[in-house]
């Protein structure tokens, strides 16, 4: 079988629709049916690997590997520019026929997506997998590393509570971004807050559009509250849902340890009283404090993700010397 990978065609979405529904019953009959199924109802919430039919996705690249001497489609690969900015895609799906290797023929479609994104500047490559995915191996296998785990959990209701007095609590404004920011760096591992934030202009533009999804949501008209005692110490943002969609909830905490019980305690009091039904959060594996906390409250954890990362060098053409001779016709200026 000759295979070659060229970019997809608008005659190819029918025979990637069914290359991609086949990968879904194949993974309907191992033991990550739910994963799978629990990651495609979080795309509606955040963009997640394998979470959504490709003709239906707002993918900015697809790829596809064809067989060249039937012109059948065995394989794709599917992007879009990443929330951590232009020179970053996020890898949506990667699909491939049970007849080919996986490690073989999947790295030929990943080596040829890092070249696409190379000659457009791309340097980094971010991906979503569901925890015990066998296809991690293959992002492994190309240089991926994992930089952090996230749990998505949901409620179907938040029980009625009083809301508890909380000294410092009060809206969110908008002066309040940069200690927003620094209460980020001050719970998130610097390892992860390389990849998504490295100062706050990188962390004012990926989270203004989602790049931690429920963390710290930023969809207009949405209530947000902060914990201020000198500094910003504690955030809670709410999403209305709608339409079957559970309000997304976000909440952060710092130091003392005591404060995570506080805050989220307020927050849910918040949810009950304001906007009752389902309701779920995104928490991320260092948040080890508030996934307790929620499990406590009857949230349970519908899916885990693994965030994975590779960065490539920009190769630049080196600059030309001139010899002295030839200096005269180059162009002068000044």
């Amino acid at each position: 079988m000759t295979l070659k990978v060229r970019p997809a065609q608008l005659k190819d979405l029918a025979a990637i629709e069914a290359l991609y529904r086949q990968q879904v019953r194949e993974a309907e009959r191992t033991p990550l049916k739910r994963q799978f199924a629990s990651t495609r109802l979080w795309f509606l919430l955040n963009n997640t690997f394998a979470s959504i039919l490709p003709i239906t996705s707002t993918a900015d690249y697809v790829y596809v590997m064809e067989d060249a001497r039937r012109h059948s489609i065995q394989g794709f690969v599917q992007a879009e520019t990443a929330a951590l900015g232009p020179n970053a895609w996020q890898i949506l799906n990667l699909c491939l026929s049970p007849d080919l290797d996986r490690f073989n023929d999947g790295t030929a479609l990943l080596d040829h997506l890092f070249n696409e994104g190379l000659n457009r500047g791309v340097t980094k490559f971010v991906v979503r997998v569901p925890v015990d995915d066998p296809v991690a191996d293959l992002f492994r296998a190309r240089g991926f590393t994992a930089y952090a785990t996230e749990h998505a959990l949901l409620s179907e209701t938040v029980a009625p509570r009083p809301t508890p007095a909380l000294s410092g609590w009060r809206p969110m404004r908008r002066d309040d971004e940069l200690g927003l920011y620094l209460l980020y760096c001050a719970t998130t591992p610097k390892s992860v807050a390389a990849v998504e934030a490295a100062n706050f202009a990188e962390w004012r533009r990926s989270s203004a559009i989602g790049l931690r999804g429920a963390r710290i949501p930023r969809r207009a008209g949405q209530p947000r509250f902060v914990l201020e005692r000198v500094q910003v110490i504690g955030w809670m943002s709410l999403a209305p849902g709608g339409g079957g969609r559970p309000h997304t909830l976000g909440v952060m905490a710092g130091q003392p340890p005591d404060l995570w019980p506080a805050v989220l305690q307020r927050s849910l009091a918040y949810v009950a009283q304001h906007h009752p039904g389902p309701v779920w959060c995104s928490l991320r594996h260092y948040d080890e404090a508030g996934i307790r906390l929620l499990r406590g409250e009857g949230f349970e954890v519908i899916a885990s993700q693994t965030l994975m990362v590779r960065e490539l060098p920009l190769k630049v053409p080196a600059r030309m010397r001139v010899r002295v001779k030839d200096k005269r016709l180059v162009p002068q200026y000044g």
